[in-house]
């Protein structure tokens, strides 16, 4: 389940006088910023236009052993490849270099924040690059790029060590970096690198919302969610799920069930587990559920576990 629609149905399983809503609800704005920042890199990337081989991959997943990271961008060509990070951050933004450190000030108001260095995980994804080509004996420089994406950012200072621009200035950006990098004996065709790249996507594990934002269990809603309604008060009757407050019948409710159990509350579900989240009385009524979706299954009938599958 994507990271913002998790947030939005654990937003709905606990209740508005909760600790964490205020935060989670700031978490999801944050996600969804970063989505939108993430497209409009895309969406200006269609008016990039080079004569040499080039090839743009997005949204990359990617792993060495227990080293996982997430790309939003990566340029391949036939000088470098050009790892894109997207920041989607308003405000004015000032740099430190003294301490390395990025604040912004918000626009109105003047609340002063601290942000990560965005070019620590630059580094961070152009270092795992190199080490990924080299074991797979690609020989490609790779260097990196930062782009704000927010329409109301302002920059005030900027490190010296680290490419950093606005979205409008990206493309401008990418031939720079292309005009000052010559041109390299690629090991193999762009267009290969891609395959193998694809073919080594790693999906990115995060951890059950409840234990990432340290929720406690008996603060989330249990039940089957109604789609019309909003409540949590489906009940399983023959093949199908009838909302006991307002009448509303889907025969597909549990597919969300199942996705959010495995995104809110624990990667492992059994039989019993999934029958106190959805509100089902009949284990085998539950196995008939679970047994619909496309689970790793481990241990006999009465000690089955179901997880999620590696793909």
């Amino acid at each position: 389940m994507p990271k913002t629609l998790a947030i939005e149905c654990l937003l709905k399983r606990i209740s508005s006088n909760h600790k964490q809503p205020e935060y989670l609800e700031n978490q999801l704005h944050r996600a969804t910023a970063g989505i939108s920042g993430e497209g409009k890199m895309v969406k200006k990337f269609r008016e990039f236009s080079y004569d040499g081989n080039y090839l743009p991959l997005w949204n990359l997943n990617m792993g060495l052993g227990e080293w996982a990271v997430q790309i939003d961008g990566l340029l391949l060509t036939d000088r470098c490849a050009i790892v894109m990070d997207s920041k989607n951050v308003s405000g004015e933004i000032h740099y430190d270099p003294l301490n390395e450190e990025y604040y912004r000030k918000t626009i109105p108001g003047g609340e002063i924040l601290t942000m990560e260095n965005p070019v620590f995980q630059l580094n961070k994804h152009i270092h795992f690059m190199r080490k990924w080509f080299s074991l797979h004996k690609i020989n490609l420089p790779v260097t990196g790029l930062i782009v704000y994406t927010a329409n109301n950012c302002v920059f005030h200072t900027k490190p010296s060590d680290a490419l950093i621009c606005k979205t409008y200035q990206m493309n401008q950006y990418l031939y720079q970096i292309l005009r000052d990098n010559p041109l390299t004996a690629v090991s193999r065709p762009l267009m290969d690198i891609g395959k193998l790249i694809a073919a080594n996507q790693v999906p990115f594990k995060l951890s059950p919302l409840s234990e990432f934002y340290k929720i406690n269990l008996r603060d989330v809603k249990t039940g089957v969610y109604c789609n019309k309604c909003s409540s949590h008060g489906m009940q399983r009757v023959k093949k199908s799920w009838i909302c006991a407050a307002c009448g509303n019948k889907d025969a597909a409710a549990d597919r969300l069930a199942v996705q959010e159990y495995f995104s809110l509350i624990d990667r492992e579900l059994t039989n019993r587990k999934f029958r106190e989240f959805s509100g089902i009385e009949n284990s085998d009524s539950a196995r008939r559920v679970l047994a619909k979706y496309d689970l790793e299954i481990t241990g006999d009938r009465k000690t089955r576990v179901y997880r999620i599958k590696n793909r």
